[in-house]
């Protein structure tokens, strides 16, 4: 193959990469608590032999952007949004998870839980089971109180590099409980939860960028593709 060839597929494969990212967003931008994410791009220098080197295109990594999403304002109790860098623990089958998700629901036996039926947890690491006495007051640093009385405060906690936690699905991430640190910066609102931080315009707009980058690689092989072929025939004519 080319050492032109080399280069487009590199450049198709990352810009490729790039639309899956893109599509996730524009998918997660009415996901409460999502945040949008990224790639890192860098320039590998591969060995072509007699030619010297050719400059590749690699994505480094993948990156989240960490800004606070709009707060949108419900009325309901068990909406439940964080103002700072915290995360609400969630006990799932797979251990303790982290989300910024705050449309928690009661279930049956009266304890909070995401809607796939996970537990909210308390700074004890328990599920927060609230009795049925009358109506759930959440105050800013997490008390939750029922007219019968205090019950517990729910946990947030916030990580040295927020940027290590890892997205599962379902608006949790996951990441190392020993690395969790207690977040008493952060604010919880009770009646709100916060919108994904994606911006669909500007999604849509890189979107369009990205494919017309794509495209211009694409003629760009095609070109240098019959270029080599036309050469293949001249030659074949002239020795023929």
């Amino acid at each position: 193959m080319e050492n032109i060839a080399y280069i487009g597929l590199s450049h198709q494969i990352a810009l490729q990469q790039q639309v899956d990212i893109i599509a996730n967003n524009v998918a997660n931008a009415s996901t409460p608590g999502f945040k949008a994410q990224d790639l890192l791009f860098s320039e590998f220098l591969a060995d072509a032999g007699e030619s010297g080197e050719i400059s590749q295109v690699v994505d480094e990594a993948s990156f989240t952007r960490l800004s606070q999403g709009s707060l949108s304002q419900t009325g309901n109790p068990l909406d439940i949004a964080i103002s700072g860098d915290g995360y609400f623990s969630i006990e799932t089958a797979q251990g303790v998870r982290y989300s910024r998700a705050g449309n928690f629901v009661l279930n049956a036996e009266g304890t909070i839980v995401t809607p796939q039926g996970q537990a909210l947890l308390d700074e004890g690491n328990l599920p927060i089971n609230v009795p049925d006495d009358g109506p759930i007051t959440i105050t800013a640093d997490g008390s939750v109180s029922t007219p019968g009385g205090n019950i517990t405060r729910i946990k947030v906690v916030t990580f040295e590099n927020r940027q290590d936690l890892i997205e599962i699905g379902n608006g949790l991430y996951d990441g190392l409980p020993d690395a969790e640190i207690p977040d008493t910066e952060s604010q919880v609102i009770q009646g709100a939860v916060e919108q994904s931080n994606v911006q669909p315009v500007l999604e849509i707009t890189k979107m369009i960028e990205v494919s017309r980058i794509y495209q211009g690689v694409q003629r760009f092989l095609q070109t240098d593709h019959d270029r080599q072929r036309t050469t293949i025939r001249t030659l074949t004519d002239t020795n023929g």
